[in-house]
């Protein structure tokens, strides 16, 4: 007799909605969601409703590229109340190939290799389950091999 249940399988949720375009797969590249200024070419993430350069109202939704460089970091060793995030990780801030600046973390087994002018990729990232069982993710830098 064949059985009637029918496996559910944990689906991938983002930690927010709306900051990046959600891959297949885990540690696929997360192309990051934001805003360009037609007035100025100023460019944000996360999106914005006027330009913090100029003020206009002008912006156009933009799929920035997922690769950049690292222009600062700061290792954390403590874990902070309600934090998700189990020390030791990196901060870092990331310089987009064809975007702003963005500060995001460092993929736990990454972070002894952080430096200042890095070339990293945001990649999706398990952070947890949520209380339904389905991984919550997020982006976060990992090195690009040289």
């Amino acid at each position: 007799m064949a059985s009637d249940v029918t496996e559910i399988k944990p689906r991938m949720v983002p930690l927010r909605e709306g900051m990046f375009r959600m891959p297949d797969r885990l540690d696929m590249p997360a192309a990051l969601l934001g805003d360009r200024c037609r007035n100025c070419g100023e460019s944000f993430f996360p999106p914005r409703v006027f330009c913090a350069a100029c003020s206009s109202g002008e912006m156009e939704a933009v799929e920035f590229a997922s690769t950049g460089e690292i222009d600062t970091f700061t290792i954390v060793r403590q874990q902070p109340p309600n934090s998700v995030m189990v020390p030791p990780y990196a901060i870092v801030r990331v310089r987009l190939d064809d975007g702003p600046t963005v500060q995001t973390v460092m993929a736990t087994e990454d972070i002894g290799s952080a430096r200042i002018g890095q070339q990293v990729q945001l990649a999706a990232r398990r952070l947890m389950e949520d209380e339904s069982g389905n991984i919550v993710v997020s982006f976060m830098a990992r090195p690009i091999p040289s």
